[in-house]
């Protein structure tokens, strides 16, 4: 198997998922010119899983998974327009430019969430008919996203850590981070018609990934605002918010985060070779500064 560049690759498949958000985006209404503004510049982490697992697991034709793709990063960014919010996390800056509600006020900031995550699942049932695949992944992801899980864990996330265990963030950072990045990775097998004990594999693996991606998150923000205040905030310094540095202080967090990467990585291992770029990418997430 040829060695993969995987800074090149997620370059590459960035742009393909940014060509295509575009078109997806483009000429309809001005509402959907408000409701790209929180699109445009993400990292496409997500539709980029879904593209590396149709790819791994033996899909050829990219226009299948695309639509899907780009379904999920829709659903990614509603979350974030309404994490931002005043009510939520009060946060004005999202990927470097003003938040939604900032930029737009915060009525049509719900209202551009709403619109996306609705405009995501007409993606996912877009083309000429509608597959079993298609059936899986509408019926996997809305499961995932709702009170089941996404939006539980932002209940939890809100809760102003009441519960301050390892018990509590643990179940934060599995329903709001890991079981979408799982299932975005699992979206990708099922749209390549892998079995369903692979895309299962697949999905126990992610979430690994998914815990290692969020313990990342915890981290760069505790090291971003030690380079902004020129000390390291202690175990109490997340006020209100339970993160993996709070709990376990940031050398803590950084061991839990090197093993949740060995876990992820000897889970994609045992797929096979195939399956190998899995862990290129959990380094990537690993060791990312942004």
């Amino acid at each position: 198997m040829v060695d993969i560049d995987i800074n090149k690759y997620l370059a590459e498949k960035k742009a393909l998922v940014d060509d295509a958000l575009k078109e997806y985006f483009a000429n309809i209404n001005p509402f959907f010119k408000i409701m790209y503004y929180s699109i445009d510049g993400g990292k496409r982490i997500r539709p980029i899983l879904a593209i590396m697992s149709f790819e791994a697991n033996g899909g050829e034709d990219l226009k299948t998974v695309l639509p899907v793709a780009c379904g999920l990063e829709l659903i990614h960014t509603y979350s974030l327009i309404h994490d931002d919010l005043p009510s939520m996390d009060n946060d004005d800056y999202r990927r470097g430019r003003p938040s939604a509600h900032k930029k737009f006020g915060e009525a049509k900031a719900i209202l551009s969430g709403d619109g996306l995550f609705a405009y995501a699942f007409e993606l996912f049932t877009s083309g000429n008919s509608f597959t079993d695949e298609k059936y899986l992944v509408i019926k996997l992801v809305s499961d995932v996203v709702g009170p089941k899980g996404v939006v539980y864990g932002q209940t939890l996330d809100i809760g102003n850590g009441e519960d301050h265990t390892p018990k509590s963030l643990r179940k934060i950072h599995i329903n709001k981070t890991a079981k979408f990045i799982a299932t975005s990775i699992k979206c990708g097998a099922i749209m390549a018609r892998a079995s369903e004990a692979t895309a299962d594999k697949l999905y126990k693996a992610g979430i690994c990934m998914g815990m290692l991606f969020q313990y990342t998150d915890d981290i760069l923000d505790v090291v971003g605002k030690k380079e902004k205040l020129g000390k390291t905030p202690g175990k109490d310094s997340a006020v209100g918010k339970l993160t993996a540095p709070a709990i376990y202080g940031l050398d803590g967090a950084r061991f839990r985060a090197d093993r949740y990467a060995h876990l992820a990585k000897k889970q994609f291992s045992k797929l096979g070779e195939r399956f190998n770029i899995f862990n290129k990418i959990t380094d990537f997430i690993l060791n990312r500064t942004f």
